[in-house]
């Protein structure tokens, strides 16, 4: 069985959505990921450590390559599985402008679908955003319940078709594992309210 890799939000799952899995007790994924349209103008670094059969901490790490100047803390998440078709994810944000999301995610084992329910919880009037959640229009405050889902699809031992939704995000994606310490992501963002236009990511997860 292979390791799991980083999602783009962090915790270990599929592209977007966090799965029911958790790492192998003491195992660590480090991850990094680029967003864009014609050229990237995002990204994020994520690490990912899981501490005991059921429990996995991921910190993030959200930055701009498109010249900005836009300086983000590192958002803190975690995830418990309950048992083998249930887990609990948490995404703790300390950037002013967004929410934390908590949710309860359900499915079947080896993250082949996941189904989860969640909420954002703002502490502030000026957190209008968040990582998982949707929006009626661009600049609008996220919704405070939200719905995600993620799916994989073995193509062959080594490559993973992928399909996340995270209530405003539809990301189809492919996974390839080269061995334990190293996988490549590429993913295609669908456009949304937000989005006018499709957007693309590439990424690399290295296990430890």
């Amino acid at each position: 069985m292979c390791m799991a890799s980083a999602t783009i939000n962090g915790l270990s799952g599929t592209m977007l959505v966090p799965g029911l899995e958790v790492l192998p007790p003491g195992g660590a994924r480090a991850a990094v990921h680029m967003i864009g349209e014609s050229k990237f103008n995002e990204a994020s670094f994520k690490g990912v450590f899981a501490f005991s059969d059921d429990a996995e901490v991921a910190i993030i790490k959200r930055f701009s390559i498109d010249g900005k100047t836009d300086q983000t803390d590192p958002v803190f998440a975690g995830k418990y599985k309950i048992r083998s078709n249930m887990a609990v994810a948490a995404f703790i944000d300390p950037n002013e402008d967004y929410q934390n999301s908590v949710m309860l995610l359900n499915g079947l084992p080896g993250n082949r679908v996941v189904l989860g329910l969640g909420t954002n919880i703002a502490m502030n009037e000026n957190q209008k955003k968040a990582a998982f959640g949707r929006y009626t229009e661009k600049g609008a405050v996220v919704d405070p319940i939200f719905f995600v889902m993620g799916a994989s699809l073995n193509l062959d031992p080594d490559t993973t078709l992928t399909m996340d939704y995270a209530g405003n995000d539809f990301v189809v994606g492919l996974r390839h594992r080269f061995d334990e310490a190293l996988s490549l992501d590429f993913g295609l963002y669908t456009p949304d309210r937000v989005h006018e236009t499709s957007r693309y990511v590439v990424g690399a997860n290295f296990g430890f």
